[in-house]
């Protein structure tokens, strides 16, 4: 299986950070996962918290995805009226088997005009995600290929839920992390 995370300028690298380590214990313990970071381009981008990172691939650049995570972020309605992400998105779209929204991710794929009308969300950013869909009061809900979550360890959780659901056994990343999710 083949994750990408999306990187935006001010994304939450918690949410990004969580689910490449869950990727990598995985793939550290045989199962056959590729993560990678993607971006419009390869420049450094700043998150939120302040740290630079730099992606892995562009967008016009990087390998055939069947996973897409976009972590919450300061820069998603900007990323998302970008043409270049849009047309990008327009081409990937109907490959994806499960996209992955973090705290206010479901900005970016209302922006879009592709999120679910009931989405979850981060309470501190309820009101933000509000203009696009219904925010409802779970910490997460799937809706044909869309997981929208209140972000952090509830999109490690979603991330880990289609997982476990493909066939991948998730208890190393449970143990190793020292996580318990019902």
């Amino acid at each position: 299986m083949r994750v990408g995370v999306l990187l935006t300028m001010g994304f939450f690298e918690a949410e990004a950070a969580v689910v490449l380590d869950a990727m990598r214990i995985l793939k550290e313990n045989g199962a056959e996962v590729k993560a990678f970071t993607l971006a419009k381009s390869r420049h450094g981008l700043e998150g939120a918290a302040g740290s630079s990172w730099t992606a892995r691939y562009a967008l016009s650049a990087r390998p055939q995805l069947d996973v897409l995570v976009v972590p919450g972020g300061k820069g998603l309605v900007r990323a998302a009226r970008d043409l270049q992400t849009e047309l990008w998105l327009e081409e990937v779209w109907p490959e994806l088997k499960g996209v992955f929204l973090g705290g206010n991710g479901a900005v970016f794929l209302g922006e879009l005009g592709r999120a679910p009308q009931l989405v979850a969300a981060h309470p501190a950013y309820a009101p933000e995600v509000g203009r696009y869909a219904k925010v409802g009061h779970e910490t997460a809900y799937a809706v044909g290929k869309v997981t929208t979550t209140a972000g952090y360890l509830f999109l490690l959780g979603a991330v880990l839920d289609h997982l476990q659901a493909s066939g991948y056994e998730i208890a190393p990343v449970l143990d190793q992390m020292a996580l318990a999710f019902d």
